[in-house]
């Protein structure tokens, strides 16, 4: 299953592996490509299941994707269920939308009032400001690390240009490289041994 393009243009349903010496298998399956599915043939209340998926699907010739994404957000909340399920929906719906569209497509404040209803609203949520936090401190503590290595630097080598330092420092994404590299600046006989012992860390 795919849901935007261009993914699956090239996929023709099958799988071969083997050759003729050692034997081998071959499977067929069906290639669904969402996006090439027209959509109105799905916009319909009693297609539950279908619904989540239909904003990736082709709109009417005549209609701007803008309209489609409306007009599949409309029919959502028409659905006969109850208000979780309905909630559920519209956030599915939301989050599979945004693979094809603007976020902004699905920020409208009365949708998403609805939207916090659903109980995975939250979780998905949640998870996403533990990783943002998560993110967050580990960002804090490479910058930390890199600011201490250049203030090392400059207090035991006073007329080193550390311009081109930081500038070495900030490719590093390694929060432990980052530190040892900073003990190194600490036990550095002087600031050609520390430039050593840089060249020797690995970017």
């Amino acid at each position: 299953m795919y849901f935007r393009p261009p993914a699956g243009r090239r996929d023709l349903g099958f799988y071969r592996y083997g050759n003729t010496q050692r034997g081998g298998g071959w499977f067929q399956y069906n290639v669904i490509r969402i996006y090439e599915l027209e959509g109105e043939s799905f916009l319909e209340p009693e297609a539950v299941g279908l619904l989540p998926f239909t904003a990736l699907m082709k709109p009417p010739a005549d209609m701007t994707p803008q309209a489609w994404v409306e007009k599949c957000i409309e029919t959502t909340q028409t659905v006969d269920v109850g208000r979780e399920m309905r909630a559920t929906l519209l956030f599915a719906l939301s989050l599979f939308g945004s693979l094809a569209h603007p976020p902004e497509f699905f920020q409208d404040p009365i949708l998403e009032a609805i939207m916090q209803e659903s109980p995975f609203y939250e979780r998905v949520m949640q998870r996403g400001i533990e990783q943002g936090i998560e993110q967050g401190i580990e960002q804090g503590a490479r910058q930390m690390s890199i600011e201490n290595t250049l203030a090392v630097v400059k207090a035991r080598f006073p007329n080193t240009d550390v311009n081109a330092l930081r500038q070495r420092l900030e490719v590093i994404t390694d929060i432990n490289q980052l530190k040892q590299i900073s003990l190194n600046a600490s036990l550095a006989t002087s600031f050609q041994d520390f430039q050593e012992t840089l060249i020797d860390s690995p970017l």
